[in-house]
């Protein structure tokens, strides 16, 4: 019974914000969505209550992979393009955004100074998080950022700068602690590098 009344609440969503059905998918009650025609959700895709999806202007653009679970109370927004890919695990009340807020003039209220966006040339994704990789709980993903797959980013970090496959990152500003090594069959230490920044 649990399991009909979460399809039919998806299905009811699915309908609301413009999202085509998938198999498996799930969308939490008290989620939204805006610009939902313009936000792809693969196969068993769980957006977990409470969570918010908006793709915003001409070009916003959203889509997360098969088998992904967005936890609860997070918001992923783009004026661009932010891609996830598949098995992506994320922890509660993450946020990602290919944009900032604008603040160059100080006579303006910030309010009043719209955002801050720099278009990819080349169409990739402006946010792109790889296959499989975990977000941890209160995670902060800004600007143009890609992080490889299999990557485990700490609880509370702030990604403002690419990181590689296969790697640890922690910190404010995230920087990468441990890289799996598959010579030795196991998650190394990196030494600190301080030009080396998030990857």
């Amino acid at each position: 019974m649990k399991k009909w009344i979460k399809r039919a609440l998806t299905m009811i969503n699915c309908l609301a914000f413009g999202i085509k059905y998938k198999k498996g998918l799930y969308i939490g009650l008290g989620s939204k969505i805006v610009g939902g025609g313009k936000i792809e959700l693969g196969d068993n895709v769980k957006l977990m209550p409470q969570s918010m999806l908006v793709a915003l202007g001409r070009n916003g653009h959203i889509e997360i992979g098969d088998f992904s679970e967005i936890s609860m109370y997070s918001r992923i927004a783009s004026v661009g393009f932010v891609k996830i890919g598949n098995h992506v695990l994320t922890g509660p009340h993450i946020f990602i955004a290919d944009y900032n807020h604008e603040y160059r003039d100080p006579l303006k209220p910030v309010m009043h100074q719209g955002n801050r966006f720099v278009p990819k040339v080349d169409g990739s994704p402006n946010i792109l998080i790889g296959d499989g990789t975990w977000i941890g709980t209160n995670v902060v993903i800004v600007g143009n950022v890609h992080i490889g797959k299999h990557c485990v980013i700490g609880a509370n970090s702030v990604v403002t700068k690419d990181i590689p496959d296969y790697c640890v990152a922690v910190g404010q500003p995230a920087k990468v602690v441990r890289r799996y090594s598959f010579e030795k069959g196991e998650w190394v230490k990196v030494a600190p590098n301080p030009t080396h920044g998030a990857g």
